[in-house]
């Protein structure tokens, strides 16, 4: 049976690609090693479709990260086993059924983060902690902030961008005070930093935080003034010189007001 829904899943027709996923789905708790193994990279695979060049199968990727996403931490190893081997198109899609799981990903991935040593990998893991919507990830804001001191401009890029999707999926009330503050100020930190796509995903996650309530007046007052600096809106004619920053600056702007 397994051979037949794996042939399925290499056809060129949705609707048979799609029967073959429906098929694996109830398959899988039945599967072990190896053949659980084949299984999922067969799925995974689906992630190499280009969707500009096939938009007809976006659904497909969506169906497919749903049936990896329902074997949860078992299928944790597998995934990052495939890390080396995959593409970027592969990477935001694994990522995304991490997130999927929700709260049974923080653990392994916060495991994964602290033995991974390539700076590819924990790119790919920073990013999957921003795809979780479980307040759960909160645990992850150590690691973050951590990730944000990091040699590798990506890695701070990265880090910088999740803790801000923490801010649309995690109401402050679950934050402690204590996090929220930190988070800010490693935040407004990463405006001094000398790559332009770090300021930037730095000023779109002070903008979350302004606009999830995780900010004190005073900490609006203080991003309020910043953007008007990063804008040249100030006196000081000291404005950031990347557009990429000035727009982030101009998104975030109208949730300090």
């Amino acid at each position: 049976m397994l051979d037949r829904l794996l042939d399925e899943l290499r056809s060129e027709d949705k609707l048979q690609i799609q029967k073959g996923l429906e098929g694996l789905s109830e398959l899988f708790p039945q599967l072990e090693g190896p053949s659980f193994e084949e299984a999922v990279q067969a799925v995974s695979a689906l992630f190499y479709i280009d969707p500009m060049d096939h938009p007809e199968l976006i659904p497909v990727l969506e169906q497919a990260e749903e049936v990896l996403a329902e074997q949860r931490t078992r299928i944790i190893p597998v995934l990052l086993e495939m890390l080396a081997e995959s593409d970027l198109k592969t990477h935001f899609h694994l990522a995304a059924v991490l997130g999927r799981m929700g709260y049974a990903a923080v653990d392994p991935l916060l495991q994964a983060y602290r033995t991974a040593e390539r700076d590819d990998d924990r790119v790919f893991l920073l990013y999957a902690f921003g795809k979780i919507r479980d307040p759960e990830v909160v645990r992850a804001l150590p690691v973050l902030f951590e990730a944000m001191e990091d040699p590798n401009p990506e890695v701070r890029d990265t880090a910088s961008r999740a803790v801000g999707k923490i801010c649309e999926y995690v109401k402050p009330d679950r934050v402690d005070q204590t996090l929220r503050k930190e988070m800010f100020d490693r935040l407004m930190a990463r405006l001094s930093d000398r790559y332009a796509g770090v300021r930037s995903k730095a000023v779109r996650s002070l903008g979350k935080m302004a606009r999830f309530g995780y900010l004190e007046p005073e900490q609006k007052e203080q991003l309020a003034s910043m953007l008007a600096r990063i804008l040249g809106e100030d006196d000081a004619e000291n404005w950031d010189v990347a557009y990429v920053v000035r727009a982030e600056a101009a998104k975030a702007k109208q949730f300090v007001g």
